[in-house]
């Protein structure tokens, strides 16, 4: 006897290609993935100021941290971007503000304050952070006031919006606040600056008398002194004796020990004589004061040949 087997229906092929598929699908999740690498930075201190108080030059950090989620060490450029400056300042031209009058300023990536910190010359440094690990670091950067501003005393403030912790990808000079995996932030600093009645000594040029010729008893010179003082200031410079006086006399020496008697002046008609700690005065008007200080020596008879000096100490009153 031939008996027929039972055929086995051909429905159930979709549930078990679903089965299948849905199984290859668990073991693509439980198979090892490779690892994303993720590195944050962020700021250690905040707020970020640049404080002059009452100098012309300061010098501000931002210190930063840095922490990576890479099972591998890794090595990238950290950079800060300076941001907008606040009103009324420009890229080319900062300023600080107090109430409507303004304070020029700038920042700048050296110590010496000779190259301007810019959107195309970020201040960058080069960095490698181990596996799994945290650095920490600080980027300082610099800010001049030039002097001499008819800016009136007070408290001035001004911010950079935008400045940006981030990172420069290799030959870019732009600093981005993110790369890749690589993430930063966007921040602020705060600039401050106290002007004060405060005065400065510029430029002191010599009173030189050359080397008079021939017979002579008479011969003049005229030096100056510069002074800077705010506007409305009253200010005096007072002149010592030098360093070989006789009584009431200022002299110069050779260097056999021989001497040759000056005078100086406030004016070019020699009338207005600056005795030993005399002094001339004047008012600041926020900008470099030149004052003319006229010499004189007058002799019987011209002294030994050789070459005289004398040093004088200027003081700056106000």
């Amino acid at each position: 006897m031939i008996r027929s087997l039972p055929r086995r229906s051909g429905r159930h092929a979709p549930a078990i290609l679903m089965l299948l598929a849905a199984l290859v699908a668990l073991l693509a999740m439980l198979a090892p993935q490779p690892a994303k690498a993720n590195t944050v930075c962020s700021l250690t201190t905040q707020p970020v100021t640049l404080d002059f108080g009452s100098s012309l030059t300061a010098s501000g950090d931002v210190r930063y941290t840095c922490r990576s989620f890479d099972p591998t060490p890794r090595t990238f450029t950290i950079c800060i971007g300076i941001g907008h400056p606040s009103y009324p300042g420009t890229a080319d031209q900062p300023k600080l503000l107090n109430g409507a009058n303004t304070l020029d300023f700038n920042v700048y990536v050296d110590p010496a304050a000779t190259i301007v910190w810019s959107k195309t010359l970020p201040i960058a440094q080069s960095v490698t952070i181990a596996a799994g690990g945290t650095i920490s670091g600080v980027l300082t950067f610099y800010g001049r006031i030039p002097a001499g501003q008819p800016s009136p005393v007070g408290t001035y403030q001004g911010f950079f919006f935008n400045t940006v912790l981030g990172f420069l990808a290799a030959g870019s000079q732009t600093c981005v606040s993110q790369l890749n995996d690589l993430n930063g932030l966007d921040f602020s600093i705060n600039i401050t600056a106290n002007l004060i009645e405060a005065c400065n000594l510029g430029i002191i040029e010599a009173v030189d008398f050359g080397a008079p010729a021939g017979f002579w008893t008479e011969v003049d010179a005229v030096g100056s002194v510069q002074v800077t003082c705010p506007a409305g200031t009253s200010w005096a410079l007072s002149f010592d004796g030098g360093q070989f006086p006789d009584g009431s006399e200022r002299r110069m020496r050779s260097a056999g020990g021989d001497h040759v008697p000056y005078r100086l002046y406030r004016d070019s008609a020699r009338s207005q004589l600056i005795p030993i700690d005399g002094t001339i005065a004047g008012t600041g008007i926020g900008a470099v004061q030149s004052n003319p200080v006229y010499g004189r020596v007058t002799m019987p008879m011209p002294p030994p040949v050789g070459s005289y000096a004398d040093a004088v100490t200027v003081v700056l009153h106000f």
